[in-house]
């Protein structure tokens, strides 16, 4: 159904298509590009799409881990010009679950030129995780030695294109959007939690959190602490802590302690930019959203163990409002011969630790 001459893009990154035909056939002449990523449309893209059209053919070339990437990019861009969306979404799917370093240069020019947001996040993490991690980008990028270079805060991939960093400069932006709305947004009502910690053999670190649903004992997001002096790294629920890094997207924030012990400063999000810098030049060329303080939790000693403890809150909703919190101070109890508080049920076992915070002097 096509018409006798149609043309995609322009200049030498176009698809042409021109349709001949005489008494007895027809033949369709198709111009590929001879620059920028449309190089990688090959021929043969063009029947494998045409096959790849059902949706049972197509499910079983992407439930294969080792399709080649470069194989997903010229299906995606075919399926484009095709208009084969459901195999286009695909293409898109399979691409960002399996964008890696080698990858990555070509899938950024893809997603940047079609302004694709699942292609750009998947390019991000992947990046920042490199950039930030004890190694750092490869080496070979940095010099200029292999297929992939990065000069100038632009990753390029051979002679077929070039990509600066700053495409990405909306994605760790959309990140913090969504994890405030998803955490730090306020609603009405209790939604009552149990931390459940685990520690390593004796004792040891490092230790291991979890936030619980008490009415459904789900997951709600995951921590872990390494030793006594480190701050402690949250992550969501679908996250392994041992494993993970504060660098991806599934990292939600930190927990860092003072010297003494006494004042914890909880962050969001947000990459430390002065460490990040120190640690690697290159990071630097990746678009970051800094690191925020979220809130500050402190308690006064109490060495003694004769006094309640004092424990208080600083934080500041997406407002502007500055919120502060107390724990209710126990009262003495004389049949007990001790300081005691109603806690309804939720604490089954005294001790100093217990406590229940109030905002703004409001006991109710």
């Amino acid at each position: 159904d096509m018409a006798s001459s149609h043309t995609c893009t322009g200049d030498s990154h176009q698809v042409s298509f021109r349709l001949s035909h005489d008494a007895s056939s027809k033949v369709l002449h198709v111009g590929l590009p001879s620059s920028g990523i449309g190089k990688l449309m090959l021929p043969n893209g063009l029947y494998q799409c045409l096959e790849l059209a059902g949706p049972t053919a197509a499910a079983s070339l992407f439930q294969a881990k080792s399709t080649p990437v470069t194989l997903l990019l010229s299906h995606l861009l075919w399926s484009l010009i095709l208009d084969l969306d459901a195999l286009a979404e695909m293409c898109r799917e399979a691409m960002a679950n399996v964008v890696d370093l080698s990858s990555v240069a070509l899938v950024l020019a893809l997603a940047a030129a079609a302004d694709d947001g699942l292609l750009l996040r998947a390019c991000y993490w992947c990046l920042k995780d490199a950039f930030c991690s004890a190694t750092g980008a490869p080496p070979s990028w940095i010099r200029g030695t292999g297929t992939v270079k990065l000069i100038r805060g632009a990753l390029s991939y051979a002679d077929i294109c070039s990509t600066p960093l700053s495409v990405l400069s909306k994605i760790p932006e959309e990140d913090h959007l969504i994890k405030f709305k998803r955490w730090r947004t306020p609603f009405d009502g209790y939604t009552l939690c149990q931390v459940h910690r685990t520690r390593g053999p004796d004792g040891a670190y490092p230790h291991l959190y979890e936030l619980v649903l008490d009415h459904s004992e789900e997951v709600v997001m995951r921590a872990i602490r390494e030793d006594e002096q480190s701050c402690c790294r949250i992550f969501s629920k679908d996250s392994d802590p041992l494993s993970a890094s504060e660098h991806s997207k599934e990292f939600l924030g930190s927990v860092v302690p003072n010297f003494w012990g006494t004042i914890f400063t909880v962050f969001d999000s947000g990459t430390n930019v002065e460490t990040l810098g120190w640690h690697s030049r290159e990071a630097l060329e990746l678009p970051v959203k800094r690191q925020k303080e979220a809130c500050v939790i402190g308690y006064d000693t109490n060495l003694m163990g004769d006094t309640p403890r004092h424990i208080y809150l600083d934080f500041q909703t997406q407002d502007g409002k500055k919120h502060h919190m107390e724990n209710m101070q126990p009262r003495w109890d004389k049949r007990l011969n001790s300081y005691a508080l109603p806690f309804f049920g939720r604490v089954k076992k005294a001790s100093a630790k217990n406590f229940q915070l109030v905002v703004n002097s409001d006991p109710n």
